[in-house]
């Protein structure tokens, strides 16, 4: 089928785009995803073992946010500023495939950092987790649900440096503002409204629900909403993208 053909070879090309630098990046992204771990607990002292699974399971969350919606709108934000976006754009080629080779790609480098965040907090507070099966159906799920959303900002936005600035509001958002990091319960209700509107408190949720036995999970109303997010932002990126070609 050329859609697949599309996407292989649009993979293909997209991973040797970056590889002189794919494992540097992989590597910024792993100390990034480990900083994570490792600082906040020096930020809470004394951390019980509930604290350290939110935030080990939040930072390993982060690296799905961060994927979708800071590193893939920069990639494409730059793609558009040297021209190859409209090369594509001037190809006989699926343009969804083209939105899931960058994905594609993003999830590559960002892999590891799930795994090492994990381990880094296994290492440094001494937990366990309890791992269902599930988490190979969320992890796909929280990095889809972000990275349409992403890719429109960088499709709309008229320059790179402006993409760059909205992307750093997304880190701060996801770090301090919403329920990835810390319980829900902990931010104001007006910051628990929004989280309601946005994927990352959903990603967090069901990261936590599959790898931990905390309370308070609702995985069944996260996979929804992230199912739902995921389809509305493919489908507003596809959109975006076949209107400015």
């Amino acid at each position: 089928m050329k859609p697949l053909r599309d996407y292989y070879h649009l993979t293909k090309m997209q991973f040797l785009a970056l590889r002189g630098a794919f494992v540097i990046i992989s590597v910024v992204n792993v100390g990034f995803i480990a900083g994570f771990v490792y600082g906040f607990g020096f930020l809470f002292g004394d951390v019980s073992e509930a604290t350290a699974l939110y935030i080990t399971v939040g930072s390993a969350t982060n690296a799905l946010i961060v994927g979708g919606l800071v590193m893939l709108p920069q990639f494409l934000a730059q793609a558009k500023a040297d021209g190859r976006l409209d090369y594509i754009r001037s190809l006989p080629v699926s343009r969804e495939a083209y939105l899931l080779a960058n994905i594609t790609v993003i999830a590559g480098i960002v892999m590891p950092g799930i795994a090492l965040a994990l381990v880094a907090g296994w290492m440094r507070y001494g937990i366990s987790f309890d791992i269902s099966p599930l988490v190979l159906v969320v992890i796909p799920l929280a990095a889809l649900s972000c990275a349409g959303f992403g890719v429109a900002v960088a499709i709309l936005s008229p320059k790179m440096q402006l993409t760059n600035a909205i992307t750093q509001l997304f880190i701060f958002y996801a770090i301090f503002v919403s329920p990835v990091m810390m319980p829900e319960d902990n931010l104001p209700s007006a910051l628990q409204a929004i989280s309601k509107l946005l994927p990352p408190g959903y990603a967090a949720d069901a990261m936590r629900a599959t790898l931990t036995d905390l309370p308070n999970t609702h995985l069944g109303q996260s996979l929804i909403a992230m199912v739902a997010f995921t389809v509305l932002s493919l489908a507003a990126a596809s959109t975006v993208v076949r209107r400015r070609g």
